[in-house]
């Protein structure tokens, strides 16, 4: 409900203009963004460092229940975790020196308030003095969502959801809040409370839309969200969905910018000179197929691993055959790779019918394959061997599933651009590289597939039809004196894979600490 009472009429979240905001418009502002921030409690408010901490405050369909069916994209968040997923979580965010000490998170696992240590970490930012135990913990729930909702003729309106304990306290916090730094709250925010839930929108009336729209169906009850949610496995700890709808929302939104290269995973801001109008056809074509998509966070084994799961359509038509042979067979020492299985038509379907690309990489490349370096890649020395055309000590080599003759061809073709290059036969595998010792290393091979580190966050390379792996600790190792070293010195690896599954496209992420 809104406050009749109050004379300066209906609440309002100002929209952005687009230009530089006076001084006192800048600190009106800021009240009804720390409310925001109270909501989603972690989507960049308290800072960059801060924002894989607030991952695990999540759990999957609860303030769904709170949006209506409509909605185009979601997240939902759970400051009160409970079980084993909360220890794995506050465990695993302890061994992050940045971010364990922007949260402070000391003493035993057991004894930390998640929400009191979020929520202070949010109120930190406010501009006025604002006591969580007073002020916001009496009416404060557990459960929050953020989504996008239509919005009439404009593409989309966000909308925030917070679980409140006491309607009747949860109003009149929300208005100090809005009011703590002597703001009005009438010019601030568009905001209802009702049946344990505050709303936050751009204005009273989209809030009050929602409320309406939800009682009609939620969220949660959706058939998509269901089948989506239903498909990333396990319950985890954060739960994120996108709407059959969102990309279209998306490319409207941004007047067109991305265009049907987009959909396959590639950006494409091209002029009409370059790639042909982006016109509404073709992005209702290369829209179609998009039956939607969810994505699922846990801890798990001092792991942080994020599993998601869509349609396999026009997105992985590119993608071939599986690329474990190519992956498990290198050398056990490998630093990083990134394998991929190519379908036939790839370099079109990526790049266009005419790709301003100076090598023949479907000649190159084949049908699959897999870009490795090896250990001691020293950046500084790469950019040199580049210009000079010294490339012998660069530890960098392709592996592919091709033909020896078309990859010499299309190194031929390159001209000046494959100076120090070479390419191998090893029984079904063409190898191209510099001629040096790391393509001698990946020639003779290993078993990296085997090894305790790939394993760990590539579980199921075999099936994989898209394989990245990098070895943090290496990383670790040639940023020993940058900045990023202290952030990096707990991570082992990070590794990613995908694979389709029927009509189901399926990716896995992990990222393990020591």
């Amino acid at each position: 409900m809104t406050h009749p009472e109050d004379p300066a009429g209906p609440e309002y979240l100002e929209p952005a203009r687009g230009g530089p905001l006076p001084h006192g418009a800048r600190a009106r502002r800021r009240t009804p963004l720390l409310l925001a921030g109270l909501g989603v409690l972690g989507l960049g408010v308290v800072g960059g460092a801060a924002f894989g901490a607030y991952w695990y405050l999540s759990e999957g369909a609860q303030a769904a229940e709170a949006l209506p069916a409509d909605s185009i994209g979601y997240v939902g968040l759970n400051l009160d975790p409970s079980g084993r997923q909360k220890l794995e979580a506050l465990e695993t965010l302890k061994k992050l020196p940045t971010i364990a000490a922007e949260l402070d998170l000391d003493g035993p696992v057991e004894d930390i308030d998640v929400k009191q240590v979020v929520a202070e970490a949010v109120l930190a930012d406010a501009p006025c003095e604002i006591d969580y135990a007073e002020d916001v913990r009496p009416w404060l729930g557990d459960r929050f969502g953020a989504a996008a909702v239509p919005s009439g003729d404009e593409p989309a309106s966000m909308v925030l959801v917070v679980e409140v304990l006491d309607d009747e306290a949860a109003e009149e916090g929300v208005r100090d809040l809005l009011t703590c730094d002597g703001s009005d709250a009438g010019e601030s925010a568009g905001w209802v409370v009702e049946d344990g839930w505050l709303v936050l929108a751009e204005t009273p009336e989209i809030a009050r839309g929602v409320v309406d729209d939800t009682a009609e169906g939620s969220l949660a009850e959706d058939e998509d969200f269901r089948r989506w949610t239903g498909e990333v496995g396990d319950a985890g700890v954060l739960t994120l969905y996108a709407a059959p709808e969102a990309p279209r929302v998306l490319a409207d939104a941004l007047g067109g910018f991305f265009g049907p290269g987009a959909v396959a995973g590639m950006p494409s801001a091209y002029t009409d000179e370059t790639s042909g109008s982006q016109g509404p056809d073709e992005l209702d074509e290369a829209f179609e197929d998009f039956e939607g998509m969810a994505a699922v966070l846990r801890f798990e084994d001092g792991a942080v691993e994020i599993e998601a799961a869509g349609a396999a359509q026009d997105a992985t038509a590119m993608l071939g055959d599986g690329v474990g042979d190519l992956v498990t067979g290198l050398p056990d020492e490998t630093t990083a790779v990134l394998a991929a299985g190519l379908a036939e038509g790839w370099v079109e379907k990526t790049f266009g019918e005419d790709p301003s690309v100076p090598v023949d990489l479907e000649s190159l490349l084949g049908q699959a394959a897999a870009l490795t370096v090896g250990p001691g890649l020293d950046p500084d020395a790469l950019l040199e061997a580049v210009f000079t055309g010294a490339l012998t000590d660069v530890p960098v080599a392709a592996v592919t599933r091709g033909d020896l003759a078309s990859a010499e061809e299309a190194l031929a073709e390159a001209g000046p651009l494959a100076t120090g290059l070479e390419a191998r036969q090893v029984g079904d595998r063409v190898l191209v590289g510099p001629t040096g010792t790391w393509l001698d290393a990946v020639e003779a091979g290993g078993s990296l597939g085997g090894t305790d580190l790939f394993t760990s966050v590539v579980p199921d390379a075999d099936d994989a039809v898209v394989v990245f792996f990098l070895d943090l600790g290496e990383v670790g190792d040639v940023a020993a004196e940058a900045d990023t070293a202290g952030a990096l010195a707990q991570l082992r690896a990070l590794g990613v894979s995908a694979h389709a599954d029927g009509d189901v496209a399926r990716a896995l992420l992990r990222l393990t600490t020591d």
